[in-house]
């Protein structure tokens, strides 16, 4: 994943020599040009997996309508693998959207929106004013049968959306700021089919599980990483239960992890410091099977207040669901069953919320000039 580190750079005037400065600013520009040639080549030369294409539900529509291949500006695929597509989605005002459509059952996270919906469509539910066209109004995959889950108890965000598959439609916001969400997509929808499975579709949980230290009680383990986390990095569920987290991708704003507890297994003591949405496309396990301890019993960030969303209303589905949890307090999951516990967590490291509207120019300056690409 990429990481960039702030670089000092010499100012106009602090160079001498014009001469001197003008050869300095052509060997940087060669240097760059270079670069970025290695980089295409590293680029070209690393094969990318494709996946196959497996559309659920009778989804009838061609693959030429998928949101990443018919818009793929709006949909910016962060990560993939055969199980999930991570995509961020970005619609500024008045963008010409192609009509696209999804072919999978998906889970939205949004970090920012609010008041009232004016149009349809999981844009709208985040109250920016969309007017959304389906190919197909009639057809079961437009936009029916949405789930839908409120913020956890004292907070405005994070909220998510379960929806089944979407045929081609083509939202245009007639708001001011852009729609801005995250959308997890389901290649393959696990639901009842993980108790039969999971040997086959995950076979890499039945490797030897590498030992982990367990962390000591605080305040032992050094300063608190803030306020609204009062605990040690440490803590960190990355760093704590790397055998149990797993980081798929991660930036400024958001990270991805992929979560696991197999039968018979307690994690590490660990905690998770960024609200977040859990997105689950197994159906939900037996609660008796499952043990939560915390560190801290007393804590008020011991998941009080989660929200939930059902699984979408059409086709008898049973999965996926989300919910919505603040920064949890450090704990261990104790997994009884005889089925993995497995869903991905989308993490927000900065909540948008209502300062999206100011701040979006700033935090996301490509969308200033997705106009240009038309």
């Amino acid at each position: 994943m990429p990481h960039t580190k702030n670089r000092r750079v010499p100012t106009p005037g602090t160079l001498r020599y014009p001469l001197f400065q003008m050869r300095i600013r052509i060997a940087f520009f060669l240097l760059a040009m270079l670069s970025a040639t290695w980089g295409a080549i590293a680029l070209q030369s690393e094969p990318h997996p494709e996946y196959p294409r497996t559309p659920w539900g009778g989804y009838p529509y061609a693959a030429s309508y998928d949101a990443e291949i018919a818009a793929p500006d709006v949909h910016r695929v962060l990560y993939e693998d055969e199980h999930i597509m991570f995509i961020e989605v970005a619609n500024p005002p008045g963008f010409d959207v192609r009509m696209h459509g999804h072919p999978y059952p998906s889970v939205f996270a949004r970090d920012t929106g609010g008041g009232p919906a004016t149009g349809s469509g999981p844009a709208s539910a985040a109250g920016v004013p969309i007017d959304d066209t389906h190919l197909d109004p009639d057809s079961i995959f437009a936009g029916k049968g949405w789930g839908e889950g409120g913020p956890p108890a004292g907070l405005e965000f994070p909220r998510c959306t379960t929806a089944p598959p979407e045929g081609p439609h083509r939202p245009i916001n007639h708001g001011t700021v852009p729609v801005h969400f995250y959308r997890l997509e389901f290649r393959r929808l696990d639901a009842g089919g993980l108790a039969l499975h999971w040997r086959q579709w995950y076979s890499w949980m039945l490797k030897p599980r590498k030992p982990v230290s367990t962390r000591e009680p605080e305040p032992a383990l050094g300063p608190h990483v803030s306020e609204q986390w009062p605990y040690s990095w440490l803590y960190d569920s990355v760093l704590a239960a790397p055998g149990n987290y797993r980081l798929l991708y991660e930036d400024g704003h958001v990270r991805i992890l992929e979560v696991t507890v197999r039968p018979g297994e307690t994690t590490p003591l660990h905690g998770h410091p960024y609200p977040s949405v859990l997105a689950f496309d197994a159906d939900a396990p037996d609660p008796r099977d499952i043990v939560n301890t915390q560190l801290d019993p007393n804590s008020l960030l011991n998941g009080q207040g989660a929200g939930l969303a059902p699984p979408p209303s059409v086709s008898n589905m049973t999965a996926p669901t989300c919910s919505t949890f603040a920064p949890q307090a450090p704990h261990s999951i104790q997994n009884r069953g005889a089925v993995p516990l497995h869903f991905y967590r989308i993490e927000f490291k900065r909540v948008d919320g209502g300062a999206f509207r100011l701040h979006w120019q700033e935090w996301y300056p490509w969308m200033k000039y997705m106009k240009n690409t038309r």
